[in-house]
């Protein structure tokens, strides 16, 4: 199969995201680990999660809901009618995807452009545009930036449209402010990742509804109990 011409920007991109990916940790050292745990705070709620990294099975528990992924549909417990945008389908790896960026940039289907410069509140960033392979996921047409930071090579803003609800209307109107980096097993990961109106290439106020707080990270080895990611007796599904 002959491999695809790279633009210039797409190799400038592919550039700027393996220096981006070492600075967090490396893929190697990422790649080492089968799975990923940790807790989650959000607009008061709490929740564990644990992603099989290779396969991206998942599971999540709140006090108010079940879901998970088994590897070909989503499901839930009870229902839906409690999850962010109730629909498992879209929320069972949305928060995990967004704290592993920049790793799971380099899965296949996924572009990379360099952006060039861009200044945000008075702050110089290294800017990539991220695009999605018409096959990849139920999404493909969202777009994210990253933008950064030229001195430590560290993600610390990433705007993002989402079209899973509405495919013709999904501009890129928030933000996310990436902080308090915690070393993991070698691996950066984020403490915090708080929410901002963005317009027109300005952030704006915050909003505190959408802030995570992540804790209690861990890198394993091995999954413990694979079963966790299967459909429960009760669980409804959705497709992917």
């Amino acid at each position: 199969m002959q491999e695809k011409n790279l633009s210039p920007e797409e190799i400038a991109g592919q550039e700027l995201l393996d220096k981006t990916i070492a600075a967090h940790g490396g893929l190697d050292t990422w790649n080492s680990f089968e799975g990923l745990s940790y807790n989650l705070a959000n607009a008061g709620k709490n929740l564990y999660q644990i992603t099989q990294l290779q396969d991206r099975r998942t599971y999540t528990k709140s006090d108010d809901f079940e879901i998970g992924f088994d590897g070909k549909v989503a499901w839930s417990l009870p229902n839906a009618e409690k999850v962010p945008g109730k629909s498992a389908a879209f929320y069972y790896n949305l928060d995990f995807y967004f704290a592993a960026i920049p790793f799971v940039l380099k899965d296949n289907g996924v572009n990379v452009f360099y952006d060039g410069e861009t200044t945000i509140n008075e702050k110089a960033y290294e800017t990539l545009k991220v695009t999605f392979g018409s096959e990849i996921g139920l999404t493909p047409e969202d777009v994210y930036y990253l933008y950064i930071d030229p001195s430590t090579s560290l993600l610390e803003i990433l705007t993002y449209s989402v079209s899973f609800f509405d495919k013709e209307n999904a501009g890129i109107n928030s933000a996310k402010v990436y902080s308090d980096w915690q070393e993991v097993d070698g691996i950066k990961m984020p403490g915090s990742m708080r929410n901002f109106a963005w317009k027109d290439g300005v952030m704006g106020e915050e909003n505190v509804n959408y802030q995570r707080v992540f804790s209690d990270y861990k890198f394993l080895k091995s999954i413990p109990d694979n079963s966790i990611f299967e459909v429960p007796e009760g669980g409804l599904t959705e497709n992917i």
